[in-house]
């Protein structure tokens, strides 16, 4: 992985959360291009329209959201063509450190990392890594 990603985006309904991992994101300037929705349903929507154009490379997933949570949008996304899967991996990013959520979200075949916020620079470091593997 090169130091910097195309693109990626970030799904949180906590608009503070957004705005203090994106800015952190930019300052270990780990995208190129950072887009953030306040609702999975609206990431889903946006994911669904981009015809292949504008696929992230990887996702920011909060898993406690109101209307469709974390959860919610993984059962969604693995609807999605495996085609316009196989290339983009997530991550949660949440505020839960319950070890059935890990196990829960671990289970679904895109995520490859779950990380509890804050945010750290040794989360960074770590996600790096796991990438390039």
């Amino acid at each position: 992985m090169s130091n910097s990603m195309d693109q990626i985006i970030l799904i949180d309904d906590s608009e503070i959360d957004l705005f203090i991992q994106k800015r952190f994101l930019e300052v270990f300037n780990f995208s190129k291009q950072l887009k953030t929705f306040v609702s999975a349903r609206t990431a889903l929507d946006w994911l669904s329209t981009t015809n292949g154009a504008e696929v992230p490379q990887l996702i920011f997933l909060d898993l406690n959201m109101p209307d469709i949570d974390g959860f919610g949008f993984l059962l969604q996304f693995s609807q999605l063509p495996a085609t316009f899967r196989e290339n983009i991996r997530i991550v949660i990013l949440t505020s839960s450190n319950s070890r059935s959520d890990l196990d829960k979200a671990l289970a679904f075949e895109n995520v490859v990392h779950f990380i509890t916020k804050p945010l750290k620079q040794s989360d960074i470091e770590a996600l790096k890594l796991k990438l390039a593997s």
